[in-house]
């Protein structure tokens, strides 16, 4: 094959060292003179025409038992070149192959074999070229932008079927394979002209940049305007093109000058096709971002919200793992319980994603159109926008405390305070005072006893099962969780199993995997979340979850806990625990050591973005591009706070010597916090602090 490659083109001279004599004129087989070039070289003929001079020399000689003299020269030869000059030298030039089922004309054919008549052989790249021209034609017509008319489906499949057919397969001789490659990219190069004349007026329109129309309020509206519509259907008839040469070059055996001469071609097709997708598919991730920044016009849960009000919660399948997490704690019906008339349980949608919410259904549709018709690369564009969306979201929960203090039991002091002023406010009665800023929806009492309602008050209505057992974090990564799985629900298939990744081929469907990992980010987040935030003794089990980690040691009951700390990004496992370590730390009086405690910046561990003098803006764009980013950042944050968790954990245990009894609930669960994080650092990232054991 090698040498087929090497091979002359057949409109070219074969040796440049027998040019043709300047007194000798060029003839065809008829007699006709050739007219010559300025530079006086011979103008070169078609391929087609080549071979129709060689049929009717043949013919002329079977026709009258001699040759005509000048049909003796061949195509390839130097013009003037006579019988008596010979044959070249051997080994000058490698033998071209031939096949047995295309023999040379005036060759015998092998027995068995009927040799094709002559007229056909002459016109068959002829009719290649107009079949395939038809073809375009016919694809491209009736389409129009000032008429708001694009292709119709498939009409782009058609195109790339018709070159498809006309191919010869790879047993058919190389030099035929050429000849009608050529052919077939000729017809291609017409119709990729004409797809770029067609999108050029589209995509100069000022409305092809317009905004898309994913908002709820307008549902029955199309999410495209017309100019988007069209220069869709142009890009998906590109895109069909170029999906039927990308399938058979992939699963035929072709030689490899048939994919270098395709390739110009299919990359104009993909050209056609990222002028349109990439502009589509940036306006709707950067409205989809954005979305969830967004909290003007929202309003609490219960009243009439931006947008759907809720959302079914995010359920899993049981596993005998989940089931011994959760056997000795109570199981949370918001994740797993049915209700009674056997739907999911409805999740109210959050002030934070009210606007998300509101493009969901709206940003489905253009995925639906878009994308959908697309196979791989569709999946391929759903991915880059949804993967930046649920890293959006993740940050904003991260980095923004939504919740406030943590949901924890109060401490036995604060018991006994209430216990006392119950006893001395007892002859005093409760008045209820509707709160002015709801205009009388709720009410609050002004005393401390609205804690314990008189017996003589009707017991007031329950709040909805569930609603106060979350914390506003886990809500807000929960509703989130179940907002993008109805977004991108069956429009990108699940990836297959661990086992078939070991596959050469698994590569082209990374796509799904990117995304099955982001989800996967999303629900160890929530698990993280939920054993932060829920029940007694949070920072115990977070913090023996880390050394799980640290050490590689397996727990079945709590397997998906440990799990989870493995999966989420480092910069955001390392962030939330920070956040709780601060939060805990803040309510935690100085005690003896005040001066000193308040001139080393107290109980309080800095944040990464403020001990290297870090705007906001430029932490995000550095540390929280994306998930990668945030994974190769999680050593520079753990060295970041080495300093000032090492100082807060000194502090705390030289504050506990001086205790003359034993450390109260809060400062135990404020070491438990930092040495969390610490912990949870040397795990990850092999940062060692110390006290942290």
């Amino acid at each position: 094959m090698q040498a087929l490659r090497t091979l002359p083109i057949l409109n070219r001279p074969s040796r440049p060292s027998s040019p043709a004599p300047p007194t000798v004129q060029s003839t065809t087989v008829s007699g006709t003179a050739v007219v010559p070039n300025g530079d006086g070289k011979p103008r070169s003929r078609s391929l087609s025409r080549q071979v129709a001079d060689k049929v009717s020399s043949l013919q002329h000689h079977n026709a009258n038992g001699t040759a005509n003299p000048s049909a003796t020269v061949a195509p390839s030869q130097p013009l003037g070149a006579t019988g008596k000059k010979g044959l070249s030298p051997p080994g000058s030039r490698p033998v071209t192959p031939r096949s047995s089922a295309s023999p040379l004309p005036g060759v015998a054919a092998p027995t068995g074999t009927v040799p094709e008549p002559a007229g056909i052989q002459a016109k068959h790249m002829d009719v290649i070229g107009l079949r395939l021209n038809e073809v375009v034609n016919k694809a491209c017509a009736g389409v129009d932008f000032k008429a708001k008319k694009g292709f119709k489906k498939g009409n782009g499949w058609s195109v790339g079927e018709a070159v498809v057919k006309e191919l010869p397969f790879p047993p058919n001789d190389a030099y035929l394979i050429r000849a009608v490659l050529r052919t077939a990219v000729k017809a291609l190069s017409i119709y990729t002209t004409r797809l770029e004349t067609l999108l050029l007026p589209a995509l100069t329109d000022p409305a092809f940049g317009s905004a898309l129309n994913i908002n709820a309020q307008a549902p029955a509206a199309h999410p495209l305007n017309p100019s988007q519509y069209f220069v869709l259907s142009v890009a998906h008839a590109a895109w069909e093109t170029c999906e039927v040469l990308e399938q058979t070059l992939e699963t035929g055996n072709w030689p490899r000058f048939v994919q270098e001469t395709l390739r110009p071609v299919m990359d104009k097709l993909d050209l056609v096709v990222s002028k349109v997708i990439q502009p589509l598919m940036l306006g709707l991730k950067r409205d989809l971002v954005a979305s969830l920044s967004r909290n003007e016009g929202t309003s609490p849960s219960g009243s009439k919200v931006v947008g759907l009000a809720s959302i079914p919660a995010p359920t899993t399948a049981p596993t005998p793992s989940v089931t011994k997490e959760h056997s000795s704690a109570p199981v949370s019906r918001l994740t797993k319980e049915l209700s009674s008339g056997g739907t999911s349980r409805q999740l109210a949608i959050p002030p934070c994603l009210q606007h998300f919410a509101n493009r969901v259904d709206g940003a489905r549709k253009v995925f639906e159109l878009v994308a959908a018709p697309c196979a791989d690369d569709g999946e391929g564009w759903i991915t880059g926008v949804m993967v930046a969306v649920i890293w959006k979201g993740m940050c904003i929960v991260s980095e923004k405390d939504l919740g406030g203090s943590p949901n924890r039991p109060p401490s036995p002091g604060s018991v006994a305070k209430a216990l006392a002023g119950l006893g001395k406010e007892k002859e005093t009665t409760p008045t209820v005072v509707a709160s002015p800023s709801l205009g009388g929806v709720t009410a609050k009492l002004t005393s401390s006893l609205s804690i314990i309602p008189s017996r003589s008050h009707s017991r007031p209505p329950s709040p909805p099962r569930g609603a106060q057992q979350l914390h506003p974090a886990t809500h807000a990564l929960m509703s989130l969780e179940g907002l993008v799985k109805r977004l991108v629900g069956g429009l990108v298939q699940p990836p297959t199993t661990p086992g078939a990744s070991q596959d050469p081929n698994a590569t082209e469907h990374i796509a799904r995997e990117a995304l099955h990992e982001a989800l996967e980010a999303l629900a160890s987040f929530r698990i993280i979340s939920n054993a932060m935030y829920k029940g007694a003794s949070c920072s115990t089990r977070v913090l023996a979850s880390t050394r799980r980690l640290r050490d590689d040691i397996d727990d079945p009951v709590e397997e998906s806990l440990d799990d989870a700390m493995e999966d989420l990004p480092s910069v955001t496992l390392f962030t939330i625990l920070l956040r709780q370590a601060n939060t805990a730390l803040g309510g935690l009086p100085f005690g003896t050591d005040e001066k000193s405690a308040a001139s080393s910046g107290g109980y309080k561990i800095r944040h990464p973005a403020e001990i290297w003098g870090w705007t906001v803006v430029e932490y995000e764009r550095q540390v929280l591009s994306g998930f990668s980013a945030a994974e190769e950042w999680g050593r520079r944050f753990a060295l970041a706070i080495k300093a000032d968790l090492e100082r807060v954990l000194s502090q705390l245990a030289s504050q506990s010597v001086g205790f003359a009894e034993k450390p109260t609930r809060e400062v135990l669960e404020a070491v438990e916090w930092v040495k969390a994080l610490g912990v949870a650092c040397e795990a990850r990232v092999g940062v060692k602090f110390g006290g942290c054991v």
